[in-house]
């Protein structure tokens, strides 16, 4: 279960009340674990429909003519529904247990580039830039260098490209590094990892026990010369499982 300083769920959420379902998202478990229930003639799964629409949506206009509803009304269900997601985000995104950590995901053993060269592999994590809108005496806090306001996100995923651990809500300005670190310290559940287990992750982190990262000058468009940069070559390549996850989601999720 992740606790953080807002967590943020992916998992349920499709475009269409039959993605919906499929993903386990329906009125009964929506109002149980999270205490989401209709309101005003709105029912549990056309109020998740609104904020799936919304998310997905390049226009927060549109979403009020798709349903027939004022924006006043669009704004209220989709905090009303955002509140009850950071619940169900407990639920959904799995932190791995010590027993999972040591278990040797079954991609990795099947893929002849990484096996058994990256035997210690246990999951990508990377930070990902959201752009939000804060009040103004808190632009400088949230600005970052693409001159923007924006929450520093910090994510780990497996090779099914599937969230394990969500940290949200630093500020633009905190470093990676100050991610992580409140991310150990605030969190009882963080997953660190194994003794013999290692995170994949890019320079961003530090190159310690536990944290594995290649060094960025290796690609040159030229085959790989030597065995470090093959290793090079190939670390970069496993890790690309978080630029993958998170440009799929950004496509997907206007939103963000």
């Amino acid at each position: 279960m992740t606790r953080s300083s807002g967590a943020l769920s992916v998992t349920w959420v499709s475009v269409g009340s039959r993605e919906l379902q499929t993903t386990g998202w329906s009125s009964e478990d929506a109002s149980r674990p999270c205490e989401l229930r209709p309101s005003k003639g709105l029912l549990v799964r056309f109020s998740g429909s609104v904020v799936v629409t919304a998310c997905a949506s390049e226009r927060w206009d549109d979403v009020g003519l798709r349903f027939g509803r004022t924006q006043e009304t669009v704004n209220r269900i989709f905090f009303e529904v955002l509140r009850a997601t950071e619940l169900l985000a407990c639920d959904y995104i799995k932190t791995p247990t010590r027993q999972e950590l040591h278990r040797i995901p079954e991609r990795l053993q099947m893929d002849r580039r990484y096996w058994p060269y990256f035997s210690g592999f246990v999951v990508a994590m990377d930070g990902v830039h959201v752009c939000i809108k804060v009040k103004p005496e808190l632009q400088g806090l949230y600005w970052n260098r693409h001159d923007r306001t924006s929450s520093n996100i910090m994510a780990i995923y497996n090779l099914n490209m599937l969230f394990t651990f969500v940290w949200n809500g630093a500020l633009a300005s905190c470093h990676d590094i100050a991610v992580l670190a409140m991310a150990q310290d605030g969190d009882v559940a963080f997953p660190r990892p194994p003794r013999d287990k290692y995170y994949v992750v890019d320079s961003g982190y530090p190159n310690k026990q536990g944290f594995l990262y290649h060094m960025s000058q290796f690609y040159n468009g030229t085959p790989p010369s030597n065995k470090q940069e093959l290793f090079n070559r190939c670390h970069a390549s496993l890790r690309s499982v978080i630029k993958r996850t998170f440009g799929v989601r950004k496509k997907k999720w206007k939103i963000l």
